[in-house]
């Protein structure tokens, strides 16, 4: 008994969300863009904004969230822990890849000194 009410105290709860047909149009009157959100508050949840908001074009304030927002608890910090974990490990893929290259011009670096005479 006390293990199927814990598996329903660990269920992550679903909200209900009205259905969206389309892509809504910002106030530029172009349709707007989906967005993740990443930040603490909010990891995970899907948002709509102005599709000029991340370049230097003509922009305006629209947002609206897609998602409802996910309860506090388990798996909202889990969800956000994930992403940093994930972020890490690109971010330990790019060094590596700088690294490589840097050891691949050290040498093409030393082959052309060596051409030229100078040591």
């Amino acid at each position: 008994m006390s293990s199927i009410s814990s598996i329903a105290r660990n269920r992550l709860k679903v909200a209900r969300i009205p259905v969206r047909y389309g892509v809504p149009k910002c106030d530029c009157d172009v349709p707007a863009k989906e967005r993740t959100c990443w930040k603490l508050t909010n990891p995970g949840r899907r948002f709509w904004n102005c599709r000029n908001n991340m370049t230097n074009l003509k922009k305006c304030d629209y947002f609206e969230w897609k998602d409802e927002q996910q309860e506090e608890g388990y798996y909202k910090n889990l969800f956000y822990s994930l992403k940093q974990t994930l972020d890490a490990k690109e971010d330990l893929g790019v060094i590596n890849k700088l690294r490589n290259m840097i050891v691949e011009l050290e040498f093409f670096l030393s082959k052309e000194k060596s051409v030229v005479g100078i040591i």
